[in-house]
């Protein structure tokens, strides 16, 4: 008789787990257009404007030493306007500016602009400069980070 008790109570939780299995869930990402090509990085204006960018913090090390760096990032725009994710694509003193640079992006907003009326996400590109002097003239840093870097 104590076997009933405890084999009507599993059964009945067997049997609601087995319905649920039936279930789809939809994991699926959502979808973006990617615009971090090179040929496509200016078109990211077209679906957001800028409406809040906060300036990355310099490394106090590297401004005592007077180094001067980039930073490129890939990253999500989601439909609310906030950066959803990024991935280093390229730094220069490496690891030096990486952090500072994805901690300041985390604080940016952006506007749909008046054509994105859906809020389409976008994944772009942005590059940060991180500069001591105006004009650095170390030969490293401006191979690396030149506006005219190919």
């Amino acid at each position: 008789m104590k076997a009933l008790y405890l084999l009507l109570p599993l059964s009945m939780m067997l049997t609601a787990c087995g319905s649920t299995s039936d279930q789809q869930v939809n994991d699926e990402m959502p979808s973006f257009i990617d615009l971090s090509s090179p040929e496509l990085r200016s078109k990211a204006g077209e679906y957001w404007d800028v409406a809040k960018r906060v300036e990355p913090r310099y490394p106090i090390e590297a401004a005592k030493k007077s180094i001067s760096g980039c930073v490129e990032l890939a990253m999500l725009i989601n439909s609310q306007g906030e950066a959803q994710g990024y991935k280093v694509i390229s730094s220069y003193p490496e690891g030096v500016f990486d952090n500072n640079a994805a901690a300041a992006v985390g604080l940016w907003r952006w506007k749909a602009t008046t054509e994105n009326t859906s809020n389409q996400p976008v994944l772009t590109y942005l590059k940060m400069d991180f500069m001591v002097s105006p004009k650095p003239t170390d030969a490293e840093y401006l191979a690396h980070c030149s506006k005219n870097k190919t």
